[in-house]
Formats: structure tokens, sequence, C-alpha cells
């Protein structure tokens, strides 16, 4: 035997050689490999299973069991297992409120808030707005509540993305430039747009801009309210806000000045009516103290009238039967009365013991005292 043939057979058993060592090695780790893919294989079954399909329904969502793509079943609370992707499939749907926006309002303009302020030309296609029912120019924002009754329905009528829970998918054109959105937000935001421009165009510019936005905003719920639930698509709106109108930034001065004198007008028609209401309940005060002054002026004198008629009746009758006994009395009290309104009286004792009355019947009126005039005068 020579030198390589005894180097070959170093480490070898009787009947192998290293060719055989070297498959044995290779046995062993294909048998390895065997074992884990076995152990990764029961695993996945177990998963399969037990866990793979299992899932619980979390608060404000409900999820669409698809078996093959088609329609199984929805469920809205607990837990459920089914036979997990590629047999079944569940797709999460949100039944929260939710919110959307829609805007009729220009583009920011760059630059300072002065410049913004003044604003500037709209252009169409890039700037939004209404128009009125008078041809007037005015912006606007809204706010949307809705919530989706139907998770099937609204799945299966709304484009509605693979996932629910995302927001519409972007479309895009060939040259890999956005050409917009597709899907229930899309939907629902397209359908407020139409029912918010066709509300506002009936209505003048006064009414939407100071007068008359609460109007303007049932209106545009009640249309949108219905539109939704004719379209069938399994969500039901639950509240629409108007959060800002406004007249284009270029005109806002020029609907200032007319709200400003409307304010002026009203004020001082205020102040009008409220000299007005015064004067009228002073009038009226007035006019009751005077009414009530000659009623019982007019009272008093008709019982005046009254007990002098019944004293001269009584007279009269007394005159009938003894003229020369009432006449007496009556011209003594006449005379009393008479004399007792004179200041000035007299009376003279003339000769054979016969007086005389004397009145001083036109009095010389005194002469004004100067001299006070002489002591301002000195």
């Amino acid at each position: 035997m020579n030198s390589s043939q005894s180097g070959r057979n170093i480490g070898q058993g009787p009947g192998e050689t290293r060719y055989d060592a070297g498959l044995n090695a290779l046995v062993k780790s294909l048998q390895f490999v065997f074992f884990l893919l076995v152990l990764i294989i029961l695993g996945m079954l177990v998963y399969f299973f037990t866990f793979g399909g299992y899932f619980t329904v979390k608060p404000q969502q409900s999820i669409i069991v698809l078996r093959f793509g088609k329609y199984v079943d929805t469920y809205k609370e607990g837990w459920h297992w089914f036979f997990p992707y590629p047999v079944n499939s569940f797709i999460e749907v949100p039944t929260n409120p939710q919110y959307l926006q829609v805007s009729f309002k220009a583009a920011e303009v760059p630059g300072p808030p002065e410049m913004q302020a003044m604003g500037r030309p709209l252009k169409p296609g890039q700037d939004r707005y209404l128009l009125s029912g008078d041809f007037n120019i005015v912006h606007s924002s809204w706010q949307m509540e809705y919530t989706i009754v139907d998770p099937k329905l609204y799945y299966e009528s709304c484009l509605t993305p693979q996932n629910p829970m995302n927001n519409d998918e972007l479309l895009k054109d060939n040259d890999g430039d956005i050409m917009g959105t597709r899907g229930p937000q899309t939907l629902l935001r397209s359908v407020l747009r139409s029912c918010v421009i066709k509300v506002c165009a009936g209505m003048p510019v006064d009414n939407l801009l100071y007068t008359g936005k609460e109007t303007c905003r049932d209106e545009v719920q009640q249309l949108f309210a219905k539109t939704i639930a004719d379209m069938n698509i399994g969500v039901d709106i639950r509240n629409l806000q108007l959060i800002e109108v406004s007249a284009p930034a270029s005109t806002k001065r020029a609907f200032a000045e007319v709200t400003e004198a409307k304010q002026a007008s009203s004020s001082m028609i205020n102040k009008a009516n409220s000299f007005s209401i015064k004067n009228l309940g002073e009038a009226e005060s007035q006019t009751a103290e005077i009414l009530a002054d000659a009623r019982t002026y007019q009272k008093i004198v008709v019982a005046e009238a009254k007990a002098d008629s019944i004293y001269f009746d009584k007279i009269f009758i007394q005159y009938k039967l003894s003229p020369e006994t009432v006449l007496a009395p009556l011209y003594n009290s006449v005379l009393s009365d008479v004399m007792s309104q004179v200041k000035d009286k007299y009376v003279f004792t003339l000769s054979g013991g016969k007086q005389e009355l004397r009145l001083k019947i036109n009095p010389e009126p005194p002469k004004p005292n100067l001299k006070p005039e002489k002591k301002a005068e000195q």
C-alpha cells in the first residue's frame, strides 16, 4: 500500500469513504430542516385553527365577514371565530360619528395680512365661491356629522376602500399626477356642495350674510339629509353646521359700510320710537289728569248748582207765602256780605241822632317810597 491510499483510509471505517461521511452529514441536516418545517407547519395549523380567525368587535365599530369575496354577515359586538384568510376576510367599518368639511373659500393670498385683507380678483377654477339669488358672491364653510348605520350597504355602494378606516384613495393619471379622490367621503362632499349651491342660489345676499343664516343652514340640512336617504347608501346625516359665511375680501369694507348704515338707522329709529313712546305716555298722563280735574270740577259745580236750586226752591215757596218776610232777611244778608268785603268804612253821627255810613269805594293808590332809590343814586 502506498502513502496516498493510506491517507484516504485514515479515520474511515471498514467499507466507508469520505463521500459517504459527507452524504451522512447532508442527510442529518435535511432531517433537521424537515423536522423544523414540520414544527412550523404544525404551529401555523394551530394558529390557523385557533387565533388566526379570531376577532373581537371594538366599540363604535362593525366587522363585515367575506368568504371567498362573498358577503357572510355583519357583526357589531362580541368575539367570533372564522377560518382566516384566504378563506375568510374581515372588513372593519367605523360606526362612530364622523366629520367632514366643505369649503367655498378663496385660496389664501401670499403676503402680509394687510394684502390678504385687501383681497384680489377671484380666479375661476382656483377659488371657490357661491352665487346668491341676487347674483352676489359669498364664501362659506360647512361641517357635516354623519354615521354609518348599515355597514354592508355602505361598503358595497360607496366605492369604499379595501380598508374603510382609511381616507378615500387618490386617483392619478398615466403621468402620476393626482386627479382627485374616489370613495364615500368624496361622494358625501360632492352631494353637500350640490345642496349648498342649490339653496344659496335661491336666497338674497342679505339673508346669507345677516338675517337668514339659520334658515339657510336648516334648508341645506333638510335637502342634504333627504338626498342621502334617497341614495340609500347606509349613511345617516346627524347634523350640519354653517361654520362661516362672509363676503369676498375685496368687498368686505363695502358690506361693512352697509351694515354700519343699517345699524345707525336702526339706532335712530329706536331712539325715535322711545321718544314717541315717552311723549305719548306723558301726554296720556296729562290728558288723564286734566280729565280727572274736569270731572271733579264738574261734580263740584253740579253739586253747588243743585244745592242752590234746592235753596232757591225753598225760598221761592216762602216768598209766595210772605214776600216781605223773605226779602228783608235776604236784603240784610246780601248787604252784610257786601259790607264785609269793604275795607274802609266810616260811620258819621248827624244832627238829630241819625247816623250815616260812608264807604271809601275808590281809594287813592299809595305813593311809592323813593328813599331807597335816593340812597342808590348817592
